[in-house]
């Protein structure tokens, strides 16, 4: 008996007690908004070792008995106490602190974050599981619209009392669901550098049936905080991780952690005081163990209306295949819509996105990250509960499953569904009406040779035929007085591919000398759209046409046809041509019979692929477009052999804390015995009754003084944007613009009724452009002067100086 008492004193009663320990479970949310808060540090009292809430605001700790004091902290808010007497569910409310961080004088050397941010640095490429290893995953996420609501103001009847009846009804409706409920899920592959390809498995949204009309909103594309420049909503900032980053950005080591045998760094960051550049701000988890990024909370410094993001990501050590590295497991984004509201809530959107069944450096094929980058299918719109089940973190609580429920109902009582199409279309140029489009751009020009014209176009859409479309238009020039007309018929047999064949006919204008490239009317509200104003030398053109158009890869997409067009001349020009011993022709019609091609290559051109489209998100490196025509005698009864070959190079480079460099260079080379209209007319830009500036174009240059058979140009445009000046309301944008031209004509003497010059010496005009010194929501205005010098520069010097106003568009 003694023998057995002494076994369980030292073995069973040690035993209890271990799992005598008590397991809490709680979440963490900001006292005002509700928002959980990610990765807040907790620790029992006096204890050295704690943990940290997840990214959905979730924490579990293991304490030896109750009752117990936890201690939460976390940056920017109070630090709390909470006595924790029982083991049920905790919510700790956390307030936010009234002290801002401040720029406090540190030297490099006595700066403890600094060491440990160069380390993070110097380890970029074994701890970017992201960017530097090849993987795949698949992710569950879910996003809802809601309102930024203050919390209190409903446990507070006073305040609720105070309110109007709008700002109660809304309250209370959001209360109880939210505007809109997304859910996805997707597989992805990504072998580095940047080959990768996202399928989406499911899809759901509240109030649509047609789920990917959002299906941009299933993708879990990401930054990497690693990278020296970070895009977010369209813009770049500097990376907190970068070389040199410590001169930009004030570093603070707000706390230190111990998990186990690593510690893990937090340390918070915002751009250091009278520094000017795109800058983030937020708090960095560094973990010792291999000086990796735990956590990450990044928003740009200043909220600059309209959409405003706020990220968050946390990452674990991922261990399989024998490669080891640090990966994201959960990604939550907030968009706060400072421009739409609710009555007085502005509205929010808050995603959250767990990657599971992430594998490391698995057997991937090329031809499996081949193609679109995001695609989805039909059947992604049709699962069932069985299939969601199976990847969601957590069943959908009363509030989501109302939103379901109620916000399906509003959209067939309102046809949300039928809205979001035309919108769609609307932003492609299109106008829905039926079982038809109006075509927006066939509304009105406006040009220097037809004066206002104005016209109708329309074609057939989905509603008729997913395989073929039929469309027309015709117009009215008031200056020259006269009708033009065409129409097309558009065989898609692959609908939502490129592949298309396309027959046409129209009797029309076209410019001479045309150095546009033929493509897609989207709106586009860019500058360059304003060089039509400049256009006064135009044929009369009638032409029948047929266009294969496909695409090759993601990078590449081509196109073939053949035309039999006829030109006419109306306005003075004609084509000399030696018919024999002291004889000369002219002539002002061309008829041709050619066979057309062309190309655009976008490396690596981010492309989505819809069940019933294609689009493309467009690509970080250069886009170069090749256009030739062939005309053959004999063909089509053409009356002329002559050729052209026209290419356009565009390249955006993003330049850290220097702004964005634009470069657009365009050649071309032709039949020397060609007439005008197969010749190069550069983009010429300056009439002073026009005063209007136009992007890549020639700012000081008259329109057509110059005309070429071989013909080159480079535009350069660097925007600072805001980083030389910002200030609250005035934020101008300061451009240095600089173009230059070279060009050959070889038989000047065989164009009559016009007058040009050869650009043979080199054509080269500077200038500066501030745009947005006055500015709405929509439209900017600015001015630019820009000056001609060279061999072509004008006996005055103010017939070299052009002063333009400059006005910038958008939505």
């Amino acid at each position: 008996m003694r023998t057995i008492l002494v076994f369980l004193l030292i073995n069973v009663l040690p035993c209890t007690a271990a799992f005598a320990q008590i397991t809490l479970n709680g979440r963490v949310v900001d006292s005002k908004t509700n928002e959980p808060l990610a990765f807040v540090h907790l620790v029992p009292h006096e204890m050295r070792d704690g943990t940290t809430s997840d990214i959905d605001g979730r924490f579990s700790i293991t304490v030896a008995a109750l009752p117990v004091t936890l201690h939460f902290s976390y940056v920017g808010y109070s630090a709390q106490e909470v006595v924790v007497t029982a083991d049920g569910p905790l919510l700790v409310r956390m307030q936010r602190g009234a002290v801002e961080l401040r720029e406090v004088d540190i030297t490099p050397t006595e700066n403890p974050a600094h060491r440990i941010i160069k380390q993070v640095y110097a380890n970029r490429k074994v701890n970017d599981g992201l960017r530097n290893f090849a993987h795949r995953y698949k992710s569950y996420s879910k996003v809802i619209f809601t309102a930024d609501m203050d919390s209190t103001i409903m446990a507070d009847p006073e305040k609720f009392a105070a309110l109007d009846t709008s700002d109660r009804d809304a309250i209370e409706f959001l209360e109880k669901q939210y505007i809109l409920l997304i859910e996805s899920v997707t597989a992805k592959r990504f072998i580095p550098p940047a080959a990768e390809q996202e399928e989406v498995l499911a899809m759901r949204v509240s109030g649509l049936k047609d789920p990917s009309l959002l299906a941009m909103v299933a993708s879990t594309k990401t930054f990497s905080v690693y990278e020296p420049q970070i895009q977010v909503n369209e813009r770049t900032y500097l990376s907190p991780i970068g070389p040199g980053s410590t001169k930009q950005y004030l570093f603070i080591l707000q706390d230190t952690l111990y998990q186990g045998k690593d510690s893990v760094f937090v340390i918070s960051y915002q751009p250091r005081s009278g520094k000017n550049f795109e800058a983030l701000k937020g708090v960095l988890w560094v973990t010792t163990d291999g000086y990796a990024l735990q956590n990450v909370i990044a928003e740009p410094v200043e909220r600059e209306g309209g959409a405003n993001i706020k990220l968050q990501q946390q990452f674990e050590r991922v261990t399989n295949n024998g490669t080891s590295t640090w990966f994201p497991v959960q990604l939550n984004t907030f968009v706060y819509f400072d421009m739409l509201q609710i009555n007085s809530m502005k509205m929010v959107a808050i995603g959250r996105s767990y990657l599971k069944e992430i594998e490391l450096e698995p057997v991937i094929e090329r031809k499996d990250v081949r193609g679109p980058d995001l695609i989805m299918e039909k059947v992604a719109g049709k699962r069932d509960d069985a299939f969601w089940n199976g990847y969601r973190t957590d069943t959908l609580d009363t509030k989501e499953l109302r939103t379901y429920h109620t916000i399906d109902s509003i959209s067939a009582a309102e046809n949300l569904e039928t809205k979001l199409k035309w919108a769609e279309r609307l932003l492609s140029g299109r106008i829905p009406v039926g079982p038809f489009d109006l075509l927006l751009d066939r509304f009105m020009r406006l040009n220097d040779y037809e004066g206002y014209r104005l016209g109708l176009g329309v074609t057939t859409n989905d509603k008729v035929s997913r395989y073929f479309s039929l469309g027309g238009y015709f117009a009215y020039g008031f200056k020259d007085k006269e009708w033009k007309y065409g129409g097309d018929l558009t065989l898609k047999p692959r609908p939502g591919r490129d592949l298309n064949l396309k027959l046409g006919y129209l009797n029309d204008v076209d410019e001479s000398g045309n150095t546009d490239l033929p493509g897609k009317k989207n709106l586009n509200f860019s500058s360059e759209n304003y060089r039509s104003l400049f256009i006064s030398r135009m044929d009369r053109i009638e032409r029948f046409s047929a266009e294969l158009g496909f695409r090759i890869n993601s990078s590449l997409r081509a196109w073939v046809g053949t035309e039999r067009a006829e030109r006419l001349n109306v306005i003075g020009y004609q084509y000399a041509q030696p018919a024999g011993e002291g004889v000369t022709t002219l002539q002002d019609r061309f008829l041709t019979g050619a066979i057309t091609a062309g190309f655009r290559f976008a490396y690596r051109e981010q492309i989505v692929r819809l069940p019933d489209r294609q689009y493309s998100l467009g690509t970080r490196w250069p886009v170069l477009q090749v256009q030739v025509f062939r005309a053959v005698k004999g063909l089509w009864d053409g009356e002329m052999d002559t050729w052209r070959v026209f290419a356009q190079l565009d390249k955006t480079f993003r330049i850290r804390r220097f702004g964005d460099l634009s470069v657009r260079a365009i050649g071309g080379v032709a039949d020397p015995n060609a007439p005008y209209p197969f010749l190069f007319n550069p983009r010429a830009t300056f009439l002073r009754r026009i005063p209007i500036a136009a992007q890549n174009t020639f700012e000081t240059m008259r329109p057509n003084e110059f005309l070429s058979d071989n013909y080159a140009s480079v535009h350069l445009r660097h925007s600072f944007g805001n980083l030389l000046y910002k200030g609250r309301k005035f934020r101008p944008v300061p451009i240095l613009v600089a173009s230059a031209g070279w060009g050959g004509l070889s038989k000047q003497e065989n164009h009559r009724g016009y007058s040009f010059s050869s650009m043979a010496k080199g054509f080269y005009e500077g200038g500066i452009q501030v745009d947005q010194l006055l500015k709405t929501n929509l439209v900017g205005l600015g001015i630019g002067a820009f000056y001609r010098f060279g061999p072509y520069a004008l006996n005055d010097p103010i017939d070299n100086l052009a002063i333009k106003l400059s006005l910038s568009v958008g939505i």
